[in-house]
């Protein structure tokens, strides 16, 4: 008597594709995940009694987290890839008091070229601020340094210089500014505003970073346009040493106030990351012939 041919067992089908990341992604991917946690501690504390910008403290707790948070997670990926903190500008030799000085001159003295451009195309009047509080303007000092310390140490520190790596300056800069312009319009701030200034801005800070590889040469240009715009009164309030009148029958110009900021701000990026580029390639030297 025959027996039955013996079955093999058959494998269940699989509704899963098994995806191998190679080691750099999953470190780049785990490093926006651990500045996404620092994010959501910040947002905690800033929401937290007592610790928010309208409390006395100003809001100094939270970005001081951020801060101390985005460090931490910086130097913990930096060593995994044996990084040295010299390529971002921060070893012990790279003059970082000096380039944050520089980067802070350099960004009052564009933010003040957007403020001619408001004051031009408005026809708004510029004059002392009678509601200015010395003590608003400290605080927002310390918050805007502390925050924007985050900030670089997150869009233009470790994950700028491995996508630079791996995919060149232009598009690291356009990568990261693009998270950098999403996580301000998830803020609440519109669309347009986002566009004009925060990407195009964005644009500047990467461009910076990516010619002289220096988080405080970026880092002072950054705190510069915020308190300075602040200080100015282009962002009215009472840490404004000044503030700007609109004259009741001035023209909606908003689209070409935005819009000229926008220009001279991508004109500038431009010519700081064509000046890269061309530096990255003089440095790899002329091309061998075999």
């Amino acid at each position: 008597m025959n027996r039955p041919a013996a079955k093999h067992p058959t494998n269940p089908p699989s509704y899963f594709v098994s995806v191998r990341v190679s080691l750099y992604w999953k470190r780049l991917l785990l490093f926006f995940a651990g500045a996404a946690l620092c994010v959501l501690l910040y947002l905690f504390l800033l929401n937290f009694p007592g610790l928010g910008t309208g409390s006395a403290s100003a809001g100094i707790v939270p970005v001081l987290a951020l801060a101390a948070s985005t460090w931490l997670l910086t130097l913990r990926f930096l060593r995994l890839d044996g990084v040295s903190l010299s390529q971002l500008g921060l070893g012990a030799g790279d003059h970082r008091l000096a380039r944050l000085g520089i980067g802070f001159v350099a960004g009052s003295v564009l933010t003040l070229v957007w403020l001619a451009i408001v004051i031009l195309t408005t026809g708004a009047t510029w004059h002392l601020n009678p509601k200015f509080r010395a003590i608003a303007l400290i605080g927002w000092c310390v918050f805007a340094f502390f925050n924007n310390v985050g900030e670089e140490l997150v869009y233009r520190g470790y994950a700028f210089v491995r996508l630079a790596d791996r995919f060149g300056p232009y598009v690291a800069a356009l990568s990261t500014t693009s998270l950098f312009a999403l996580l301000h319009l998830q803020a609440g701030i519109p669309w347009l505003s986002v566009l004009a200034g925060v990407f195009s801005s964005g644009l500047i800070f990467a461009a910076i970073f990516a010619r002289w590889l220096s988080v405080p040469l970026a880092l002072g240009f950054h705190v510069a346009t915020n308190i300075v715009q602040d200080a100015s009164g282009l962002r009215t309030s009472a840490a404004s040493l000044f503030a700007l009148t609109f004259p009741q029958t001035a023209p909606n110009a908003g689209a070409l106030t935005l819009g000229s900021i926008a220009l001279i701000n991508v004109i500038l990026a431009a010519v700081i990351l064509e000046t890269s580029g061309k530096r990255g390639a003089q440095a790899k030297g002329p091309a061998k012939t075999s």
